[in-house]
């Protein structure tokens, strides 16, 4: 059976049937595993909490505590579903990742920062949900786009000297 590749994205209808099926699983409990995600984010890269200054001098059970956390994390999760619930919306996805990325290019966060957390974010999803190579593959493409979107904003960005 074929599955032809988005001339836009280059995702297939089942790596984004994939993605779908297995972010439903992960966001009906993000309250929780999103809690999780971040603080292995920071302990895995450390520089990355010198981003979120709400959170300075505290240890990782006082943020691991904290409303703020749980509130940004639940931006996140709504910020990844726009993004999950139009992947065959190229246009509109496109629009939804420029957003993203200028509010945080305006916080000087790099390309890098999103490399890691997405990197971070594929292992995370395969443990918490049990997903199987196919959907691995498959966030890996996905995430390999958005980062592919938001280098060639933040490169676009750079260039008129935005967020400087």
């Amino acid at each position: 059976m074929s599955d032809p590749a988005d001339p836009v994205s280059g995702l297939t209808w089942r790596q984004k049937e994939a993605v779908r099926e297995s972010w439903g699983k992960m966001s009906c409990e993000w309250k929780t595993h999103g809690v999780e995600f971040f603080i292995r984010l920071v302990k895995t890269y450390p520089s990355i909490l010198a981003y979120f200054k709400t959170f300075d001098g505290m240890d990782f059970d006082a943020i691991r505590s904290s409303p703020k956390l749980r509130a940004h994390m639940l931006n996140f999760k709504h910020g990844i579903t726009s993004f999950v619930d139009n992947l065959d919306d190229v246009e509109c996805l496109m629009v939804l990742i420029h957003k993203m990325t200028e509010n945080h290019f305006r916080r000087q966060i790099t390309i890098n920062e999103f490399q890691d957390a997405f990197t971070l974010f594929s292992t995370f999803i395969q443990e918490v949900t049990q997903c199987d190579d196919l959907t691995v593959g498959a966030w890996t493409a996905t995430l390999t786009v958005i980062c592919t979107v938001i280098r060639d904003h933040m490169t676009l960005l750079q260039s008129r000297g935005e967020g400087v």
